[in-house]
């Protein structure tokens, strides 16, 4: 068995600016990565993709550069629907929903700033999307989730597409549905299913009922209170695991 080649991800516009011959010139943290870390010696196959679908391989060079072929060797277009998570920032636990987000397929992420955010729910849009860069490589996806800016609740409720399906988890509403029944009156299609999960201190009344007023099921995500870390993944793996189901049932 041939075993699967380490990747690295650099953006499509650094791609494009490889010279005539077909070699970029690595960073100074990539050379590290690849010599260092992996130590790959030169002349060693690496896996380049672009986190939009597409995938070359390549071969790293003596002069700290890496030698590409013309055409990539595979595309893949980005699945269907869409899978968004919002998630309110909080104090613990963001790097891993970022990480574990991207490993279990979310296309898109908004970070939203809420009434009941903590003053230790730090907005760390580099970190993140560092994290998100070594996710795609470890978990060899070819998609890079989009990391969107900061929004605050009030106009993040709006900003989804009119044919966008929208759900919100929450704890303190009865006789609402839990996700996966939700997931499965759904219409699978090319628009996005998105998730909005709450901060620590839960959703203000007045913004949960203007998110429901703007479109936004609630669903309830467990009988018990989960941590919000715990209620993003716990979402995503549904959503994941809907769409994968979706997409089979489609092919039969």
């Amino acid at each position: 068995m041939v075993a699967e080649l380490r990747r690295i991800l650099i953006e499509s516009k650094r791609l494009a600016d490889r010279d005539g011959n077909g070699c970029l010139v690595l960073r100074d943290d990539e050379r590290h990565y690849l010599r260092r870390v992996l130590r790959l010696r030169p002349g060693a196959p690496i896996a380049v993709v672009d986190g939009r679908g597409h995938l070359w391989e390549a071969r790293l060079q003596e002069e700290g550069q890496l030698l590409l072929p013309a055409g990539c060797e595979t595309t893949t277009p980005a699945k269907t629907p869409q899978l968004g998570l919002a998630i309110a920032l909080v104090r613990r636990g963001m790097d891993d929903v970022m990480r574990m987000a991207c490993e279990l397929g979310v296309d898109c992420i908004q970070p939203l700033q809420a009434t009941r955010c903590t003053p230790q729910a730090e907005y760390k849009p580099e970190r993140w999307q560092l994290i998100l860069k070594e996710a795609v490589e470890q978990c060899e996806r070819l998609w890079m989730p989009q990391l969107l800016p900061l929004a605050s609740t009030d106009d993040a409720w709006s900003m989804p597409n009119s044919s966008d399906t929208l759900a919100i988890a929450t704890t303190r509403l009865e006789g609402i549905s839990t996700l996966e029944p939700w997931l499965q009156r759904q219409t699978p299609g090319n628009n996005c299913i998105w998730l909005a999960i709450g901060p620590e201190g839960g959703w203000d009344p007045q913004e949960q009922a203007k998110a429901v007023k703007e479109g936004w099921s609630p669903i309830s995500l467990s009988e018990e209170i989960l941590r919000s870390s715990t209620a993003a993944i716990a979402g995503v793996t549904a959503l994941s695991s809907w769409r994968r189901r979706s997409s089979a049932a489609e092919q039969l």
